[in-house]
C-alpha cells in the first residue's frame, strides 16, 4: 500500500506544483514589465493609455504645452518592442508599423526613430527635448541611480482603453 501510495501522492504533489508554477507565471506576465520614459523636461508629464497611443501612432505630435513629440522605438524584431506594443498600447507591431508606412508614403506623417538598443533608447530620450521612449523594467538598486538621467512615467488608468 505504501509503494502504491507514493507514486499517486507524488503525482498529487507534482500537479499542485504545476499548479502553483503556472499561476505565479501568469501574475509575472500580467505586470508590465515595460516602462515608459520621457525626457526630463517632461518629469511631470501625466499619461493615459489614449494619449500614449496617440503618441506611438503618431497622431498626436504635440505635447499638451505645445512643444514636439519626438518618439523613439527599438526595431520591430526586439522582444521588447512586441511587448511594449502588447502591454502598455494593446496593439501589435504590424499594426503600428503599417500605420507608420501609410504616413510615411502618403507624405502625411513620420515614422519614430528607430534606436539600435535600451541604452541608446535612455541616451537619446535623455538628450532630446520632448522625447518619449521605453525600457525594460528595472527594480535593482543600482539602476535606480540612473533615474535622473531621464524619468519613468506613471500611466494614468484609462477608462476607455
Amino acid at each position: 500500500m505504501l509503494v502504491t501510495g507514493l507514486p499517486r501522492r507524488l503525482r498529487h504533489l507534482l500537479a499542485a506544483l504545476l499548479l502553483l508554477v503556472t499561476a505565479a507565471s501568469r501574475a509575472e506576465d500580467s505586470a508590465p514589465a515595460v516602462d515608459v520614459i520621457v525626457s526630463p523636461a517632461l518629469a511631470s508629464m501625466r499619461l493615459d493609455r489614449s494619449l500614449l497611443r496617440a503618441v506611438f501612432t503618431m497622431r498626436v505630435r504635440e505635447w499638451p504645452d505645445g512643444s514636439p513629440i519626438r518618439v523613439f522605438v527599438l526595431p520591430d524584431d526586439d522582444p521588447l518592442s512586441d511587448r511594449f506594443y502588447r502591454e502598455r498600447l494593446g496593439m501589435y507591431s504590424y499594426v503600428l508599423r503599417r500605420a507608420w508606412d501609410r504616413m510615411v508614403f502618403t507624405g502625411t506623417g513620420f515614422a519614430p526613430t528607430v534606436v539600435r538598443s535600451e541604452q541608446e533608447m535612455i541616451e537619446r530620450v535623455r538628450a532630446t527635448p520632448g522625447a518619449i521612449g521605453y525600457v525594460r523594467k528595472r527594480e535593482s538598486s543600482g539602476f535606480r541611480s540612473e533615474l535622473s538621467r531621464w524619468t519613468i512615467v506613471q500611466l494614468l488608468d484609462d477608462p476607455h482603453g
